[in-house]
């Protein structure tokens, strides 16, 4: 097993993806990104570093990204931010999830993460900035699954970080969170995938 000592270079620095071949780190190839890889290890990939309350399996990335897409529908945002919001995530499909509290905490994490989302923003024609909406969606997603998956007893929340800007402001969106199993949610992403371009053409067309 790789140690802290050991050094990837080159085409060394790489996984294996779902499907055929690799991501390398070092490449700027949007055509390593897939729409399918990334909807299947998000699936699997769980919230919350795994710390669910007692009886829930998972919550994954997936079913996380697909919220935030729903929350910014429901703020009446236009389709290309609800696609953002569906793909703010993304990146975890190569990165994995870490505690937000830890990130920075992690070396050059964010400047790695930052790579890895200009890439994914090639390959689905994103733009450089999200919109900042997203954030807030992303929040509310936050809150709203603390409430149901997370924390027992709710009073906590109010210690978290966000909840005085965007704590009380999620209540008003009362949506159930499913907690879908990893077959599922992948499926569930790749529908709200399709949908949201729907979405986006409908718009074009006009």
């Amino acid at each position: 097993m790789p140690g802290q000592n050991d050094v990837f270079e080159g085409d060394q620095c790489r996984i294996k993806v779902i499907g055929d071949g690799y991501f390398h780190m070092h490449r700027d190839d949007p055509n390593e990104v897939s729409l399918e890889a990334i909807a299947a290890a998000t699936s699997r990939l769980c919230r919350f570093t795994g710390h669910l309350i007692e009886g829930v399996e998972i919550y994954s990335v997936a079913e996380h990204s697909v919220l935030v897409s729903h929350l910014l529908e429901r703020m009446g945002c236009p389709s290309g931010v609800i696609f953002q919001g569906l793909m703010h995530d993304a990146s975890e499909a190569y990165l994995a999830d870490i505690a937000a509290p830890f990130k920075g905490e992690i070396g050059n994490y964010y400047a790695v993460e930052g790579k890895i989302m200009d890439r994914i923003k090639d390959r689905f024609l994103l733009p450089d900035q999200f919109d900042y909406r997203v954030k807030i969606a992303d929040w509310y997603a936050l809150f709203i699954e603390a409430r149901q998956i997370v924390l027992t007893d709710e009073r906590e929340l109010s210690t978290w970080q966000g909840y005085a800007e965007h704590g009380e402001a999620s209540q008003e969106f009362q949506v159930p969170v499913q907690c879908w199993l990893p077959s599922m949610a992948k499926a569930q992403f790749l529908m709200r995938f399709a949908q949201v371009q729907d979405m986006m053409l409908e718009v074009d067309d006009r």
